[in-house]
């Protein structure tokens, strides 16, 4: 599996994509609009980090009774302990909602509902490749083909 390789810096910046707080001129996320949101960022994706951990393929159960607790976020450099797509895909979702909910409560909805569709699609477990089913019984007629019947 490879290692984790999305920033706390790269959610923040795919998540002021989300919520239209990105500098029209220079593309740049870090500006003084957005100074408020930087600021209470880390705090909300350590709070996400561990509802997420559990469907995170990084996710290892290491001793019997123990819940494993994935690394806490210190800085805006510091590589996320979850799997990249739940870092790019799942976690800006989660950060624009918590971080619009009092200055615009129906944006904020929007994005709860959509991190929570994806959160719930990640329930589900992981993608798995498809296998061709083998006949155990061994019966040959000329209807178990479902091809045209003549």
């Amino acid at each position: 599996m490879p290692a984790p390789s999305t920033t706390a810096q790269r959610v923040f910046d795919i998540a002021m994509g989300l919520i239209d707080e990105v500098n029209e001129s220079s593309g740049e996320t870090d500006t003084s609009d957005t100074r408020e949101y930087k600021v209470r960022t880390l705090l909300i994706l350590n709070a996400l980090r561990g509802e997420l951990f559990p469907y995170s393929d990084t996710y290892e159960q290491v001793e019997e009774g123990k819940r494993p607790i994935v690394d806490v976020i210190q800085n805006f450099t510091d590589f996320i302990q979850l799997d990249d797509y739940i870092c790019q895909a799942v976690l800006p979702y989660g950060l624009a909602a918590q971080l619009l909910l009092d200055e615009n409560p129906s944006a904020a909805a929007f994005f709860q509902q959509r991190y929570e569709e994806l959160r719930d699609k990640l329930a589900a477990g992981f993608p798995r490749s498809s296998e061709s089913i083998t006949d155990v019984y061994g019966v040959s007629t000329e209807y178990n083909y479902f091809s045209r019947w003549s």
